[in-house]
């Protein structure tokens, strides 16, 4: 039953392998597959009589099936080599059909087939607008039932095609219709453009009854792709394994959706073999974060980072101690962060949505989330309070929902709402997290273990200084100085503040300044070693403009500097990076230049908002740099 076609191509148009969609996958192949059919059955839950979604339980399984078992495999051998011979002069494809030609050989091929379950399955018929013909045979469009669906643009069904050393998929399906329960299953391939019989071809095919149509009917279809329940599968012939394969989809699978595995929307199950079972549900999930075979993933694929980053989510999402506020933005809904503290963690924001996480950041809104200056260790979780508002963040998403931007939508007036929805959204989640994370300064401070070093009025006896010609510290003898010394004040070699650094720690290179302490190189608190600008009359506040430092002083030499600011911490500096300086662009270090004795106004902008106290430093330039 059934046949390969592949669709006809009367303008000769020449299609490779570089289909952009299955490229989108290449470079995470695992990963991306766990991400993309994991979000398409959550879309596709089946729901209760009062609306709430079920439980969905998705199965990694793989499976070697004799070659005899593969519906059409005998058409698509041929067309196999027929793509080899007539591409044999591009190395890509020459090698691509070496290897597919040598699997489609084997007597048993390595399939990996996913299944869901507590899904309504790719509900039919195959005809436009049906999520079946949206799945199998549609490109750039996706037919979700929900407006706030996981899925947005369906490139996602793509990810299949990448782990397939032949480039071709099958999907089953069963789903409840009028006439109660029916079957839908096909095969596709995407390969290259060809000629068969003298007739050009597409690079697309598909397996099944005539005219491109699914098979209706499964009885003489071969066990493994017979279903008995609701629910849909989708299956890669030829299985691109690779070793540890079960690992990187489980790390990709704890990472992605820990969130919607935490709360019981969806429990995974990944079958290496049937005797190796990993279970992947609300009770596991804690424990899988830890077992070393997933940290090894994580290693192999660089996430390491981002997967203590989604334990870290994880603990706030299911902590007693975090704080929980929501707040309602014109234009673009309700949204709720969580934020916890504790030591070590990453000081993130993530997002999440319907319970996949999106993105760690906000940076086409203004909001890159990379610094936040002065906080305590914290992890901070963003997400939609409801559907309508998660609706319009999945429009804004990226293809593979890695990315938010207001940019992707064409509607001009409704781009701009969002985008200063999603500004004010910004502002929001940083101002919480400074008010959360952030201690107060105090005005006074009590060092109990210095009281020994002082005496009490009370106590009678007072305690002589020897380096102090006033032996009593109750009756106080004041010496005035013939020549009073002009006081500097600002960070030069000779300024009160210290923060310039005495000798660099390594002895060979850099200035040297009248400082006893080592400095710390280049940066706010060091200074770039040697000498800095001294200054006097410095003044510091707020403009009007809210955000804008607005800063005064006079310089004390004429000279061309490098300006740095630094927040100023209880243990150490914080180097703050320059935006603009007087409403023009500039670099995060600065140049200006001075001239001694005449007074610099500057409002400065900093990269991120930042309203505590600060330092000054004015490092000159050498006379032969070039630096910008």
């Amino acid at each position: 039953m059934g046949s390969w076609e592949f669709l006809p191509n009367p303008g000769r148009e020449e299609e490779g392998l570089g289909h952009a969609g299955i490229e989108t996958f290449k470079g995470s192949p695992y990963p991306g597959i766990a991400r993309e059919c994991s979000q398409n059955s959550l879309d596709a839950a089946a729901r209760t009589a009062d609306g709430t979604p079920e439980p969905v339980h998705l199965v990694f399984r793989l499976l070697s099936v004799q070659s005899r078992d593969i519906p059409g495999l005998s058409d698509l051998k041929v067309t196999l080599k027929t793509c080899l011979h007539q591409w044999k002069d591009q190395k890509k494809e020459r090698e691509f059909f070496e290897r597919a030609v040598k699997v489609a050989e084997r007597p048993t091929i390595p399939v990996l087939s996913i299944e869901d379950y507590g899904t309504t399955g790719l509900v039919g018929p195959a005809v436009k607008g049906r999520p079946f013909h949206a799945l199998v045979k549609s490109s750039g469009v996706s037919q979700k039932a929900d407006s706030d669906a996981r899925g947005s643009f369906g490139i996602g069904k793509n990810a299949a095609f990448a782990i397939s050393n032949l480039r071709t998929v099958f999907y089953s399906t069963i789903y409840n219709s009028g006439n109660g329960r029916s079957s839908l299953i096909q095969g596709k391939s995407i390969l290259v453009s060809h000629e068969q019989e003298g007739e050009p071809k597409r690079s697309t095919g598909y397996w099944g009854k005539p005219e491109y149509m699914p098979v209706d009917d499964p009885a003489a279809l071969p066990q493994w792709l017979r279903r008995t329940k609701v629910g849909t599968t989708v299956a890669s012939v030829g299985f691109a394994e690779e070793q540890g394969w079960q690992w990187l989809m489980t790390e990709s699978l704890i990472r992605n959706f820990f969130s919607a595995v935490s709360n019981g929307a969806i429990r995974f199950t990944v079958l290496a073999s049937e005797n190796e079972a990993i279970e992947i549900n609300a009770s596991s999930l804690a424990e899988l974060f830890g077992r070393a075979e997933v940290r090894e993933a994580a290693e192999s694929t660089g996430t390491t980072e981002d997967l203590d980053f989604s334990a870290a989510m994880l603990a706030a999402l299911t902590s007693d101690d975090a704080e929980n506020l929501i707040q309602h933005f014109d234009g673009i809904g309700t949204f709720r962060v969580t934020i916890l503290q504790k030591e070590g963690f990453p000081r993130r924001v993530g997002i999440l949505r319907n319970g996949m996480y999106i993105a760690d950041n906000l940076r086409h809104f203004g909001h890159p989330m990379a610094r936040f200056p002065m906080s305590r260790d914290f992890v901070a979780v963003l997400q939609p309070e409801d559907r309508d508002t998660s609706g319009l963040v999945r429009d804004m998403e990226s293809p593979k929902h890695d990315e938010i931007s207001a940019e992707r939508l064409d509607d001009l007036v409704r781009r701009r709402t969002l985008k200063l929805a999603m500004k004010k959204v910004g502002d929001w989640v940083r101002g919480a997290i400074k008010s959360a994370t952030t201690t107060p300064g105090e005005a006074d401070i009590l060092l109990d273990e210095m009281n020994r070093f002082f005496s009490r009025p009370s106590a009678g006896q007072s305690i002589p200084d020897p380096a102090n010609k006033n032996d009593d510290p109750e009756r106080s003898k004041i010496t005035v100085n013939a020549l009073p010394l002009k006081p500097l004040v600002g960070s030069g070699d000779r300024g009160e503040s210290g923060s310039a650094g005495g000798s660099k720690r390594n002895q060979k290179s850099g200035g040297k300044t009248a400082g006893q302490r080592e400095g710390r190189g280049r940066g706010a608190v060091g200074g770039r070693g040697g000498k800095s600008v001294s200054y006097t009359g410095l003044r510091n506040s707020l403009s009007d403009r809210g955000g804008v430092r607005r800063l005064a002083f006079t310089p004390d030499a004429t000279a061309t500097v490098i300006l740095e600011i630094a927040a100023v911490g209880v243990s150490s500096d914080e180097a703050l990076a320059v935006r603009s300086i007087n409403g023009v662009p500039c670099s995060k270090s600065p140049k200006i230049g001075l001239t001694a004795g005449e007074r610099v106004n500057l409002d400065i902008e900093f990269e991120a908002p930042y309203l505590g106290p600060i330092s000054l430093v004015l490092s000159p330039v050498a006379e032969d740099s070039n630096a910008n």
